[in-house]
């Protein structure tokens, strides 16, 4: 065999891998609100959706917290049992994990609120 065939298959080997090992990347997993509002295969599953939790819409009581989650495109209702995070307000960029109950409501079981960005703000 050739040296140029060997530099052939070793850079055919290599973007092989390669490709193999980015395969998913850039996705995160994370639904957004318009997907699991228009499509009814995930009523009733476990979800994580992404979206920014609408102002004037947090509501916290002793016993659940509760919001309207939105992507701009559409909303959802976000039902929390248990301790409000600390940093959970109108505005936040906030990811939702919990049980799609309609397409209209998901009873969370966990949020996770964004990090601000280190460039926000100058």
């Amino acid at each position: 065999m050739k040296k140029r065939d060997k530099v052939i298959i070793g850079v055919a080997a290599v973007i092989i891998i390669c490709i193999i090992g980015l395969w998913g990347v850039g996705t995160t997993g994370y639904l957004t609100v318009s997907e699991v509002t228009s499509d009814p295969q995930y009523i009733g599953t476990e979800v994580q959706v992404k979206g920014i939790v609408k102002e004037g819409t947090l509501q916290v009581n002793l016993s659940e917290t509760s919001f309207v989650l939105t992507d701009r495109s559409a909303e959802i209702n976000v039902e929390y049992t248990g301790e409000k995070p600390v940093t959970l307000a109108g505005g936040k960029d906030v990811v939702v994990i919990g049980t799609l109950v309609s397409n209209e409501k998901i009873e969370a079981r966990k949020i996770v609120i964004g990090c601000p960005s280190k460039y926000a703000g100058g």
